[in-house]
Parts: C-alpha cells; sequence; structure tokens
C-alpha cells in the first residue's frame, strides 16, 4: 500500500475511530488497531472496532499502489496529529512495516496484517429510518447526561430510543433524575422499535453528528446502525427490558414556576460552590414571585442567592442535588423554562420547549 493525503484531512477521520479501536484492553491484540485498506473508487476506507462497537469511515485520497494494512491506532493518531501541515505519504513494506512521510519528519511503526481484523456486519438501508441528524443530535444531547454509570444496573447504562410511526421518543435515568424528550418526523417508521443504545455509542454517535445531513438509522437483530454519507458507526444493543418511565412523570402540579434559565444557571453554579460531600443537597425556596437557592456547609460557610420568577401556587421548601440541575439548565437552549412541584418528598419537574421533560429526585436537606 502507498498512499498520499493531507494531513488534516487524515487527522479528522482517524479522530472518529481512534476511540473506539484504544478504549480498553482486549484479548484480542488487533482490536487495539485501525483497519486501513484501499478501495478501487480512489478512497481509503479505515475501520475501527472493539467488538461492541464499531465504525467505518472513508476518506478520499491518492493512491499510488492499493493495499491493506492494521497500524496502532493510539500511536497512529498521535504521530499524525504532531506532524507538520501539509501531504502525507504512507507506504506498507515487507512484515507489515509502516512509513510515514511528510517534509523532513520520517516515522516508521509496525503494523498487523488485515486478514485476522474482525469484519463489521453487513447491513441493507431498504428498511432505514431516515431522520434529520439535528433532531438525533438534540435529542441526544438532552438525554445522554442521565444516563446511569451503575453496571449492576445494566439496563440503564444507555438511552432509550423508542419510535413509534411518526414519532421518536428517547429517555435516559440513572435512578435519581430521568430526561425524557418526544419528537415528531416526516417520514413513518414501518415498525415500531425500542432499543437501548449503550452510553459509549451514544457518545461517538454525538462527535459524528451535525447540525445539517441525513442519518439512516437501521436495526436488525441485536444491533443497531447509523449511517452517515461516507461514514456509518454499527453497535450491539443492551439487551433487557427499559423500566416504566411514564409512571414516573408526575401528573400532578400544585406549584408552577416560570423562571429565566440563564439566571437560575449562574445562581445554582455559584450557591453549588458551598455544598460539600457531607452536605450535598441544595435548598431552594419557591415562594411568591422568587425562587431563593441557598447552600450550607459545616466545615466551609454558606451561600444564598435570590432569582425573580413567575409564580402560581403553593410555596414550597424543597432539597435537589445541584449537579442535577446544573446539567439539565447548560443542556437547553430556550430563555425561560418551567418548573412543576407537588410536595417536599416528591419529584420536581422541569420542562423545556417541544415536548422536553426532566424529572429530579428530591434530597433531605440537613
Amino acid at each position: 500500500m502507498d498512499i498520499k493525503v493531507e494531513k488534516n484531512e487524515l487527522l479528522k477521520k482517524i479522530t472518529l475511530c481512534v476511540n473506539i479501536a484504544a478504549s480498553k484492553p482486549s484479548t484480542l491484540p488487533i482490536l487495539n488497531n485501525l483497519l486501513l485498506e484501499t478501495q478501487k473508487d480512489g478512497k481509503l476506507k479505515i475501520v475501527a472496532t472493539d467488538m461492541e462497537v464499531g465504525i467505518s469511515t472513508l476518506l478520499s485520497l491518492e493512491i499510488l499502489q492499493q493495499g491493506s494494512v492494521t497500524v496502532p491506532a493510539k500511536k497512529f493518531h498521535d504521530i499524525i496529529k504532531e506532524l507538520p501541515e501539509g501531504d502525507v505519504e504512507i507506504s506498507v513494506t515487507k512484515n507489515n512495516t509502516v512509513n510515514i512521510k511528510t517534509g523532513k519528519s520520517q516515522f516508521k511503526i509496525m503494523g498487523l496484517d488485515k486478514d485476522e481484523y474482525p469484519k463489521l456486519p453487513e447491513f441493507s438501508l431498504d428498511n432505514a429510518l431516515e431522520i434529520e441528524q439535528a433532531i438525533i443530535k438534540q435529542s441526544l444531547s438532552l438525554t445522554a447526561f442521565a444516563i446511569s454509570h451503575d453496571e449492576t444496573r445494566y439496563v440503564l447504562n444507555g438511552v432509550l430510543i423508542s419510535i413509534q410511526e411518526n414519532n421518536l421518543k428517547f429517555v435516559a435515568t440513572d435512578g435519581r433524575r430521568l430526561a425524557f424528550f418526544k419528537k415528531e418526523v416526516k417520514q413513518k417508521s414501518l415498525k415500531n422499535t425500542d432499543i437501548i443504545v449503550p452510553a459509549k455509542t451514544i457518545h461517538e454517535l454525538l462527535k459524528l453528528l451535525c447540525w445539517e445531513g441525513k442519518v439512516r438509522i437501521i436495526h436488525t437483530q441485536n444491533k443497531v446502525i447509523f449511517y452517515l454519507e461516507d461514514t456509518f458507526l454499527t453497535s450491539s444493543l443492551i439487551e433487557g427490558n427499559f423500566p416504566n418511565y411514564e409512571q414516573v412523570i408526575p401528573k400532578e402540579e400544585k406549584t408552577q414556576i416560570l423562571v429565566n434559565r440563564e439566571e437560575l444557571l449562574q445562581a445554582v453554579r455559584r450557591t453549588s460552590l458551598l455544598t460539600s460531600p457531607e452536605a450535598p443537597a441544595m435548598k431552594f425556596d419557591f415562594i411568591k414571585n422568587k425562587i431563593i437557592v441557598s447552600a450550607k456547609s459545616p466545615n466551609m460557610g454558606e451561600a444564598k442567592e435570590e432569582i425573580p420568577a413567575e409564580f402560581k401556587g403553593n410555596e414550597v421548601t424543597i432539597g435537589f442535588n445541584p449537579n442535577y440541575f446544573l446539567d439539565v439548565l447548560k443542556n437547553l437552549d430556550e430563555e425561560k423554562i418551567n418548573i412543576s412541584l407537588t410536595e417536599p418528598d416528591k419529584p420536581g419537574l422541569i420542562k423545556g420547549k417541544e415536548g422536553y421533560l426532566y424529572v429530579i429526585m428530591p434530597m433531605q436537606i440537613n
């Protein structure tokens, strides 16, 4: 193999793949490598997989000689990143030695033959659901931060994507808060589907998605494929039944508050500086025409801040984890948000526009 390619174009593509290949130690050393394989149409195919998540992407370049090799992902990425600007020539000689040259810089790294490299699943686009990338990007950005990282509750270690005709629902929860987003799409799905997509796949998908263009989603048995122009991401799904999230969403609203999102975000951020592991809860007083947020830590001191708000219903004092508040406030992009409450020991509900709901469990205030 012998190819010539512009450094930054190559770097952009391998950056999409490197985390998948280099993410964890494996009994198969070749999984720490990227597969580089030239195509007849003048493109280079770059592949990475850890057997759970896989990515394949194409790059147009100058092919001097057809061929293939697998290269250590992290080392290859680091070398290309540090090279000076301009064209890079990459050639493979006997014993899979990979030569990297640009200007006065030269590197040699040892690759492995592609024969042992696992193949990614093949798929057909016949029954694919085509959706605007912006819809998926927005939906995942507003839900993925609520994914559980507790491996004993494996079914919560991802985002539930529920596809029912023209409706898409995205749900994530860690048991202490729940993020829900419902979106209507133009194309009707041929079949109703509920899939739980793992956190790692969601993280990689968010790096691929843009605010323009389309993505096609293909669900086959226990896999999902996201297909974007010259790149596809394939992933195993989390098996099991996602809990009944609808029963968690409060139906009653005794107190309703409309407040400026940015003002509340900044107040919670500042006040949270005086929470501590011993006193992690922040106190929220929802009273006529204002919210008072306060924190008190026995060893550090205390903080208090007032934010004006439109108010309806009963006054209530309640404790929340400030980090759970910050996660949602910094990801929403509207000017004002609605907060609904019932009792000090019942969950709070934050509403965004277009069917976004965020349930947050209360905490004891010391």
